[in-house]
């Protein structure tokens, strides 16, 4: 029987922006981020990792469950307006380097995903006055678009009137959705006539917004901090959300790693089905010791001065010979060549069933 693909939805590939700001949002009113995550394959601890990703599936149930508890309709224009230009992480100072806000747009367009985008973002030009943001969902999800829609345009007004003014108001927003009970909330915050039913969901301004100038602007330093930036975005491809949960589990004891059945365990899920699952991912349980194994000791080796003896035992080897020969059958390298100053390679140890 040939293996299952696993669903576009469950491909951790974006940081975990939108979550955060839910869970800040929630935490106002006092209830638990720890409960709003439970069964999802993450604490609110692995938010403060800059490498974790997270899946739509994860978002869209961490959501839902807000939504439940939240009361108010409108909680992604609530969340939406969480959001500052830092909350995009790097993309969002990629942004600053930028002589003019619609400059600023497109190289968050560019790097949308790494922002943390759920949707798909295109900056076009309408005529020679006006210019659009137009937004599509990435997963069809009636009950959940709205959220998706508003808060990425009221994230993106946010930030905008943050860069050049509070004065910053687009000239029109269109909304293929029918009209919510809670549509006065959008004439509100946009300050300008919102369109529902409309055949796109964009957001369009006037063309002098696209020109105008930054204040944060370096014309000596946007080169090289962008080519910084853009050094630093280039990510891995996307992992699975159970494989990702999976590795978060392991980063917590590198030095002890847990089994099959406590992995298991601790994601709800029986050795059986944890071991069926990562098959049908075309991976295995060792192969992610591995590679936590791995990710651990190029940092510790990068950032640090410890000898390797140490390094061997903080990543779950008993001596520094055993290390340096998992090492080389990972990396092609000995350890101490990565001190070198010798780029460090994927994983390049093949599968290995569990």
């Amino acid at each position: 029987m040939p293996a299952k693909q696993h669903l576009p939805d469950s491909e951790a590939d974006v940081p975990p922006h939108v979550i955060r700001q839910v869970l800040h949002l929630m935490a106002s009113r006092g209830h638990s981020a720890e409960r709003l995550c439970k069964g999802l394959g993450f604490t609110p601890e692995n938010l403060c990792d800059a490498g974790f990703r997270v899946s739509y599936r994860q978002t869209s149930v961490l959501v839902r469950r807000a939504m439940q508890l939240w009361g108010d309709p409108a909680i992604g224009i609530a969340t939406g307006a969480r959001q500052t230009v830092v909350c995009f992480g790097l993309p969002g100072l990629g942004m600053l380097t930028c002589p003019t806000l619609g400059e600023a747009m497109l190289y968050l367009i560019k790097y949308q995903r790494a922002a943390g985008a759920l949707t798909t973002n295109e900056l076009a030009v309408v005529d020679e006055r006006h210019f659009s943001i137009e937004v599509n969902t990435r997963f069809h999800d009636a009950e959940l678009e709205p959220f998706f829609i508003e808060e990425i345009f009221v994230s993106g007004v946010e930030v905008a009137r943050s860069m050049v003014g509070s004065h910053f108001r687009p000239s029109r927003l269109e909304l293929r959705y029918p009209r919510p009970v809670y549509a006065s909330a959008y004439n509100e915050y946009f300050r300008c006539p919102v369109v529902f039913n409309a055949p796109l969901n964009r957001l369009i301004c006037d063309m002098a917004w696209y020109h105008c100038p930054l204040p944060t602007h370096d014309r000596f330093m946007q080169a090289s901090l962008q080519a910084q930036i853009d050094q630093l975005l280039s990510a891995d491809a996307p992992r699975n959300d159970l494989v990702e949960s999976i590795m978060n589990v392991l980063r917590a004891s590198v030095d002890e790693m847990p089994g099959l059945a406590q992995a298991g365990a601790a994601l709800n899920m029986s050795e059986r089905t944890l071991r069926r699952r990562l098959a049908e991912l075309d991976t295995s349980y060792q192969r992610l010791v591995d590679q936590v194994r791995y990710e651990c000791a190029l940092d510790l080796l990068r950032r640090s001065e410890m000898p390797l003896v140490d390094i061997a035992m903080a990543t779950g080897f008993t001596d520094a010979r055993n290390f340096r020969r998992a090492f080389k059958r990972w990396s092609g390298i000995l350890p101490n060549q990565i001190r070198q100053g010798v780029p460090a390679p994927r994983l390049l140890m093949p599968e290995r069933t569990a």
